[in-house]
């Protein structure tokens, strides 16, 4: 069987409480966690940069941290972290 060697889905909700799509994104999260662990990466928008703590988001700063720096010296903000949610999947914002 042939499997990737990571999965990354994008989406506005994930991190984000915005709508319906949160649900079906979490489930999902869940089983693709049980299958790949940690080379699920979900990237989402830091929809709470400016509004405080995000509810959802435990940030690890250390986790991807070489490539954090590089993708600061390209101009881009990026959190790294787990989604607070069953799984706890990595998640960058």
């Amino acid at each position: 069987m042939l499997k990737p060697d990571y999965i990354f889905e994008t989406s506005w909700e994930i991190g984000n409480k915005v709508g319906g799509i949160h649900t079906v994104i979490s489930t999902k999260a869940l089983t693709l966690k049980e299958t790949f662990g940690d080379k699920l990466i979900l990237v989402g928008p830091d929809l709470w940069r400016d509004r405080g703590k995000n509810p959802e988001f435990i940030e690890e700063p250390g986790l991807f941290k070489n490539w954090k720096v590089v993708a600061e010296k390209e101009g881009l903000k990026v959190k790294t972290g787990r989604w607070n949610i069953p799984g706890n999947p990595i998640v960058i914002l």
